[in-house]
C-alpha cells in the first residue's frame, strides 16, 4: 500500500470533477496503460516475481511507503506506478497506489463471493489501526481502494478482450470453412454448442435442430430507484458487456405493438403452425405467471430495473442478458433476445429453444407473424424440464423436454445490486458472467462424460423394456401417433347450434353415403354386362369405391349414434328439438371434465390447486344439464327410449375409479355408447403404454448420444482452431518484436494446454460423430502427466456446475423466511446454536453504515446474508 505526494495543481471539485475524472480515466488513462500492463505481466512472470525499482523517490514507514512523483504529459502518474507494479486510485493526482496483485487477489475473491469492498478495506483498517498505522480520515481507504479496484477491473478485462479479438481475426484468416458460420462472438461464448469448424459437417434429416439455447428470466435480480441519490453519477463504463442495449429492447416493444394491432381473436380451433388446440394453450397460460404480460412480478413504483432475462446455451453458459424495466414478463424481452441470436447465427441454423412458457412463446410467433415463416420454421420450441408439469398434457406431449444454473450462481449479488446504479449492476454481473463461462470451460468434459455414461445406461434400459415388451415397434410408433393425434384435438364446447349443425352433418353423410352406393351398382352393372375394358383399372376402381363407402358409412353411424337417433324422417324436425341440443351440450361438458381429470393427473397435481375452481364450474355446469334432461324426460320431450344421464358428486370427484360412472357415457350417446367405440390400445393395453414409454425413451436416449458425439468433435475442432490461432497470432507478433503481446498469447496457449490435458483424459470413451485426428492442438501426453500425479487435477469436482446444489436446505428455508419478514428473527433465535449463523448476522450488520455513506463509489456494498443457493 503506497500513498502519494504528487506535485501537480489543484483542480474543481464536485459533480464535475466526478465526471471528468471518469472520461479521463476511459479515455486516457486505460488505452495508456494496456502496453504498460502487459509488460509488467511478462517482467514479473505474470505477477509471480517481485518488481525492481531503479528510480524512487520515498520512504517506508512499516507497511506503507511514500512516493514523489513528478508528472508530465508524457509521464503520467498511472503510467510511472504501472511500471512499479502499482495502480492508481485518481488519474491526474493519485493519494494512493495499490499493489497489482492485491487487487487481482481481491478481483479473484470477489467473483466468488458476495462483492464487499466496504467490509474488506474496514477490517484492512481495523488490522493496520491495532499495528499503529491510522489514516488521516474516516473512509479514505474505502473510497480509494474502490475506484482504484473498478479501473482495475476494466483493464484487465480491455486486456482479455483485446487479446481475444486478435485469437478471432487469426482464426478468420487459418479458417478453410468460413461462409454461413456462427459468428466469433457465440463460437467465444459457447465451444461446445458454435465452435465445430463446419457446423454441417454431421447434419442429417433426422437431426431435429442444430443448437440448443434457453430463455428464462427473473425477478429477484432488481434496483431500487435512485438509490441514494446516485442519480447522474453512473456512467457507462468502457467494457464489452452481456447486456443488449436498451434501444434494441424498444425497437422489439414497438414492432410488438405493430404486429398486435392488427391481429384478432379466434375459437378454440388449431390455429396455423400450431401442433396444440387455443384451448390446451389457454390451460397453459392460466398455469403460469410469466405467460401472463398483464401480471405484476415487481413493483415499478420503487423499482428503475425489475428483473433480468437471459438467453443461454443449453450448457449454462450465457450468451446476451436483456435487462427489464416492466412489472410484467413482456414477451419483446424473449422476442430480442431471440432476434440478436438470428442476426449472430447461419441463416439455415436450427435452433432448438426451451422456455417455461414456450408453448405461449410460439403461439404468439405464429398468431402475430412478429417474425416471417421461413425463420420461424428454424425454431422448435419445447418447455424447461422444470416447467414442464405445470402445462396441460396435450402441451406435455408436443412441448417436452429435451437450465437454472445461472441464477443461483447470480443469488449473492440480489441484495448489494438492489441499492447500486444502473451502470454498475450491469458491471458486476458481466464480470460475474465472464467468471462463471470461464469456470465452466474446464467442465465441459466432465458435463459430456457424465451426460454419455447416463445416457448409454437408459438407452439399455430402454432396449431391454422394449425386447421384454414383446410388441412390434412399427405398432408402438403408429399408437403413439393415435394417441398425440387424439390428444390434439380441441375439446368439444356448448353451443346452441350444434344440434342444427349436427344434423345438418348427417344429412350431408347420407347423401354422400347414397352417391357412393349409386356408384359401386354402375360399376358392378359394367362388370355385369361385360363392359370392362381394362380389368385392372377397374378392380381398383371398384376398390376405391367400396373403401370410400365404408368410411363413410362409419362415419354415418358413429353421427347418428351420438344424435341418438336412427330414423332418418326424424331428422329435419329434430333441428330445433331441445332435448338432443341439451344432451349434446352435456356431452361435450363431460368430455371437458374428462380432458382435465386426465391432465391433473397426468402432472401429479403440481398446480391442482390453481384448476380446482375452473373444474368444479364445469362439473357444475354438467349436474344443471343433467337435470335439465331429466325434466325433458319426465316431461315426454325427448327422444324414445331416452336415458337420464348419472350427475357427477363434487366431493368425490378426485376420488374416482375406473369403473366409476364419469368414464360412461349413459344417457349421452345411443344404446351401450357404441358412439365412443372400443378404446384404443394407446389407451387400454398396459404393455403397449409402456412399451411406447420404453420406445420414446429409446428414442430420446439416440437423440442426446448424437448430440453428444457432435460435441465432443466440437469441443475437439474448437481446440484445435483456438491453438493454430494463438500460434499464428504470436509468429505475426513476433515479426513485428512485440514481445508483450507474445507472452500474453503464451498465458493463453498455457491455459488451453491445461484444458486440452483436462478434456482428452475425460472423453476418450465418447465416440465421434465424425472421423477425427488425434490432435489436440499442443502435444499432450496424458500418461505422463498421470504418472507424474498430475492426472489427478484433471478430475476436478467442485468445477462441475451440476453439483453445487447440494446441502441446500438451509438456504431454502433462510429465503422463505426473508419473504415473510421473519429473517432476522430466525437469525437471532439461532445465534446461540450455529456459530456460523453467528458469522452471518455480524456480516449482515456490518453493512449499516452502507446507507449512510452513499453509493458514490463503486463497490460501497453491504455483506449479503446469504450464502450461495437455489434461487
Amino acid at each position: 500500500m503506497v500513498t502519494l505526494h504528487a506535485q501537480t495543481t489543484p483542480r474543481a471539485t464536485g459533480r464535475q470533477k466526478r465526471i471528468n475524472q471518469w472520461n479521463h480515466w476511459a479515455t486516457e488513462v486505460i488505452p495508456s496503460l494496456l502496453p504498460l500492463f502487459r509488460a509488467h505481466l511478462r517482467e514479473t512472470s505474470n505477477m509471480r516475481l517481485p518488481v525492481v525499482v531503479e528510480d524512487a523517490s520515498g520512504e517506508r514507514q512499516g507497511c506503507f511507503e511514500k512516493i514523489t512523483l513528478r508528472t508530465c504529459k508524457c509521464s503520467t502518474a498511472p503510467c510511472q506506478l504501472m511500471a512499479m507494479g502499482l495502480f492508481s486510485c485518481a488519474p491526474l493526482a493519485p493519494s494512493l497506489a495499490v499493489d497489482l496483485r492485491v487487487l487481482q487477489f481481491v478481483r479473484t475473491l470477489f467473483v466468488r463471493q458476495t462483492p464487499n469492498a466496504t467490509a474488506w478495506c474496514e477490517a484492512l483498517e481495523v488490522f493496520l489501526a491495532e499495528r499503529g498505522h491510522t489514516l488521516k480520515s474516516k473512509d479514505s481507504l474505502r473510497r480509494h481502494f474502490n475506484n482504484a479496484y473498478h479501473w482495475y477491473c476494466i483493464l484487465v478485462m480491455q486486456n482479455d478482450d483485446h487479446v481475444s479479438e486478435i485469437i478471432n481475426a487469426a482464426r478468420l484468416v487459418k479458417s478453410s470453412v468460413r461462409d454461413q458460420q456462427p459468428l466469433a462472438y457465440l463460437r467465444t461464448r459457447s465451444p461446445l454448442c458454435f465452435g465445430a469448424s463446419d457446423w454441417q459437417k454431421s447434419r442429417t434429416e433426422q437431426q431435429m435442430v442444430d443448437c440448443i439455447v434457453c430463455i428464462d428470466a427473473c425477478f429477484t435480480q432488481k434496483q431500487s430507484k435512485n438509490p441514494a441519490r446516485t442519480e447522474g453519477y453512473d456512467p457507462p463504463n468502457p467494457s464489452q458487456s452481456f447486456f443488449l442495449p436498451p434501444d434494441f429492447i424498444m425497437k422489439m416493444e414497438a414492432h410488438v405493438e405493430q404486429c398486435r394491432s392488427r391481429g384478432k381473436e379466434h375459437d378454440d380451433i388449431l390455429e396455423e403452425g400450431m401442433r396444440v388446440p387455443v384451448s390446451v394453450l389457454d390451460g397453459c397460460g392460466e398455469s403460469f405467471k410469466a405467460a401472463d404480460e398483464k401480471r405484476e412480478k415487481a413493483s415499478t413504483q420503487f423499482f428503475t430495473d425489475t428483473g433480468l432475462m437471459a438467453l443461454l446455451c443449453h450448457h449454462d453458459h450465457v450468451l446476451w442478458l436483456a435487462n427489464m424495466t416492466t412489472a410484467e414478463e413482456k414477451q419483446y424481452y424473449a422476442l430480442v433476445l431471440i432476434q440478436q441470436l438470428i442476426d449472430h447465427i447461419p441463416d439455415t441454423m436450427r435452433v432448438g429453444l426451451l422456455y417455461n412458457i414456450g408453448c405461449q412463446l410460439e403461439h404468439s410467433l405464429c398468431k402475430w407473424k412478429f417474425f416471417n415463416h421461413q425463420l420461424l420454421s428454424r425454431f422448435q420450441f419445447a418447455i424447461s424440464v422444470f416447467h414442464a408439469y405445470g402445462h396441460q398434457w396435450p402441451c406435455q406431449v408436443v412441448y417436452h423436454p429435451r437450465c437454472k444454473c445461472l441464477w443461483s450462481a447470480l443469488k449473492p449479488l440480489i441484495a448489494p445490486l438492489r441499492v447500486s446504479g444502473f451502470h454498475q449492476g450491469v458491471f458486476v454481473l458481466d464480470m460475474q458472467v465472464r467468471h462463471l463461462n470461464a469456470k465452466s470451460l474446464s467442465a465441459f468434459s466432465i458435463w459430456l462424460s457424465r451426460r454419455w455414461a447416463h445416457c448409454q445406461a437408459k438407452k439399455q434400459a430402454a432396449i431391454a423394456g422394449l425386447r421384454s415388451c414383446n410388441i412390434e415397434e412399427g405398432h408402438l410408433r403408429n399408437q403413439w401417433v393415435s394417441q398425440v393425434e387424439h390428444q390434439m384435438k380441441p375439446s368439444p364446447k356448448q353451443s346452441k347450434t350444434k344440434v342444427k349443425e349436427e344434423i345438418g352433418s348427417i344429412l350431408e353423410l347420407e347423401k354422400l353415403v347414397n352417391a357412393c352406393q349409386a356408384t359401386i351398382q354402375q360399376l358392378e352393372i359394367q362388370l355385369i354386362s361385360n363392359r370392362v375394358d381394362d380389368y385392372p383399372s377397374f378392380q381398383l376402381e371398384m376398390a376405391d369405391a367400396r373403401a370410400q363407402h365404408g368410411k363413410l358409412s362409419e362415419s354415418l353411424r358413429r353421427h347418428r349414434s351420438a344424435l341418438g337417433v336412427e330414423e332418418k324422417p326424424n331428422l329435419k324436425k329434430l333441428r330445433q328439438n331441445q332435448y338432443l341440443q341439451v344432451r349434446m351440450n352435456a356431452l361435450a361438458v363431460k368430455t371437458r371434465i374428462r380432458d382435465r381429470l386426465r391432465h391433473r393427473k397426468a402432472y401429479r397435481q403440481t398446480i391442482g390447486d390453481s384448476r380446482e375452481p375452473t373444474l368444479i364450474r364445469l362439473v357444475s355446469t354438467y349436474n344443471t344439464l343433467c337435470g335439465i334432461l331429466s325434466a325433458l324426460i319426465r316431461q315426454c320431450k325427448a327422444v324414445h327410449g331416452a336415458v337420464a344421464p348419472h350427475p357427477i358428486p363434487r366431493d368425490k370427484l378426485y376420488e374416482l375409479d375406473v369403473d366409476d360412472d364419469i368414464w360412461q357415457d349413459v344417457g349421452l350417446v345411443d344404446g351401450d355408447g357404441d358412439a365412443v367405440g372400443c378404446p384404443p390400445p394407446w389407451l387400454a393395453d398396459e404393455d403397449v403404454r409402456v412399451g411406447i414409454r420404453y420406445l420414446l425413451e429409446r428414442d430420446r436416449c439416440q437423440e442426446e448420444e448424437d448430440r453428444v458425439a457432435r460435441e465432443r468433435c466440437h469441443l475437439q475442432e474448437w481446440l484445435n482452431a483456438e491453438w493454430d490461432a494463438i500460434v499464428l497470432a504470436q509468429s505475426n507478433y513476433l515479426e513485428g518484436d512485440d514481445h508483450d503481446m507474445v507472452y500474453k498469447l503464451d498465458l493463453r496457449k498455457e491455459e488451453l494446454r491445461q484444458l486440452g490435458m483436462t478434456w482428452k483424459a475425460q472423453i476418450q470413451s465418447i465416440h465421434a460423430a465424425w472421423p477425427m485426428s488425434t490432435s489436440w492442438g499442443p502435444d499432450i501426453d496424458i500418461a505422463a502427466e498421470v504418472q507424474d500425479g498430475l492426472g489427478e487435477q484433471l478430475v476436478d469436482e467442485d468445477e462441475d456446475w451440476e453439483s453445487d446444489n447440494e446441502d441446500r436446505e438451509d438456504d431454502e428455508l433462510l429465503d422463505a423466511l426473508e419473504e415473510f419478514g421473519l429473517l432476522d428473527e430466525y437469525r437471532v433465535s439461532n445465534l446461540t446454536d450455529n456459530d456460523e449463523q453467528e458469522g452471518l448476522w455480524n456480516s449482515m450488520m456490518a453493512g449499516e453504515d452502507v446507507l449512510e455513506g452513499g453509493v458514490e463509489d463503486m463497490y460501497l456494498l453491504s455483506s449479503s446474508p446469504l450464502r450461495p443457493g437455489m434461487w
